[in-house]
Parts: C-alpha cells; structure tokens; sequence
C-alpha cells in the first residue's frame, strides 16, 4: 500500500463524519507523511496499521463531536486502545532522518540570508548599476523615437515645401525637397534605434524571467534532492 491508496482509503472509511473532522484527520495524516519523508513512507504504514484501524480509533475519539481529534482530550469513555490511538494522533513520533531534514532545511535558509547580508554592498551596487542603465535605455529609446518622429514630421514640411517653391527655379525647388527627404530618412533612423532599445529591453526582461524560474527549478531539484537523501 502507498500514502495515497491510505489516505484515499481512509477518506472512504471516514465518510459518515463530518467534513471537517475528514478533512482534518486526511491533511493530519498527509503532513504526518511528508514529515517523514518518501523513505519512511513504507514505516509510516507499518506504524500506523490499516485505513480501518485509523478510522475506527478516529471515529473513537470524536463520537458525534466536531471538535478536530487533535485537540480533544481522551474521555473516560474511551477504551485503551482509543485513548492510545488519539494519542498517537496528537503527538506523532518522528522517524529516522525528519529532524536531519528539517535541520538542514533550517541550516540551508539560515546559510543563505547571512550570505545575501554579506554580500548586500556588493549586489546592492550591482542592483543601482542594472537600474541606472534600465532607466538609461528607457529614457534613450523615447528620447529617439520622439525626436525621430519629429525629424520624419519636418522631413515632410521640407519635401511639401520644396515642390511649392518649383517657381523660383528647379534646382532650388529639388534641393529643399532633397534635404526633406534626407531629414525623413533620419527621422526613421532614429525611430528604428529606438524601438530596437525597447525590443532590447523585452528581451532582456524574458531573459531575466527565464533566469529566475531555471534558479527556482535548480532550488527546487536541490531541495527535493536533500529531501530524498
């Protein structure tokens, strides 16, 4: 038998008492698991007996009450082997490896806020250096396209205003139309430098996300991995 054909048997077993004593005895019962670890679960079963035995002493314990099992005090009601099992229900014992666990766990958290304090100066610079060129490039890249359409805006005044002067003579009329368009060409360079600096900064973004959630998936191989050992 595994923890989730007990628990699952136990839910069964268990249905002809309220909701919350259910689901209070089964959330009991599953951190009472996760506490021991994957490697004890097989001891855990071994401990604690069959669904039917948990059931009955659980069922002992809180005849007609909605008071959850842990808290209730053995009555004198109670017989020996209820009064044991209620017991057991209220103060688990903890196997072999849960305290090295949780010492680590405490150990490994503990390693990591002092390591994150000593090295505050360091990160926290690096931290106002990323900002600063963050708001750098953001400031940059809407100055850009700003100005850029601007340029692009009197580019076109320029080329309009060049074919209207035709009159005073041709060359003169192409050469104002050609610095328009000159101003035009450089009002789009400039749009385009801006939108590549906010591009920049999406990809960066996805690139810092990505960052994060492979560290977080790294944490969480470790923890799972310092759990199993």
């Amino acid at each position: 038998m595994t923890k989730q054909e007990f628990l699952q048997r136990l839910s069964r077993l268990l249905a002809d008492v309220t909701v919350e004593e259910r689901e209070e005895a089964l959330r009991y019962y599953e951190e009472y698991f996760d506490e021991a670890g994957p490697e004890q679960e097989q001891a855990v079963l071994a401990e604690l007996g069959s669904p039917e035995k948990v059931a009955a002493i659980i069922k002992a314990n809180v005849p007609g009450s909605r008071i959850p099992p842990r808290y209730q005090a053995p009555g004198a009601g109670q017989t020996a082997g209820a009064a044991a099992g209620a017991a057991q229900y209220a103060n688990p014992p903890q196997y072999p490896g849960a305290a090295q666990k949780n010492d680590n766990r405490t150990l490994f958290w503990v390693a990591v806020v002092a390591a994150a304090l000593i090295l505050s100066p360091l990160w926290l610079s690096l931290l106002g250096t990323a900002l600063g060129l963050l708001a750098t490039v953001v400031i940059t890249g809407a100055a850009l396209v700003f100005s850029g359409a601007l340029v692009v805006i009197a580019g076109v005044v320029v080329v309009v205003k060049g074919f209207l002067t035709i009159w005073t003579g041709v060359g003169t009329a192409l050469l104002v139309a050609g610095l328009g368009v000159l101003d035009i060409a450089l009002g789009f360079a400039m749009l385009g430098v801006g939108f590549a600096l906010f591009m920049l900064l999406v990809w960066l973004w996805r690139m810092t996300v990505r960052g994060w959630n492979w560290a977080k998936a790294k944490l969480a191989q470790n923890k799972a991995g310092g759990n199993e050992q």
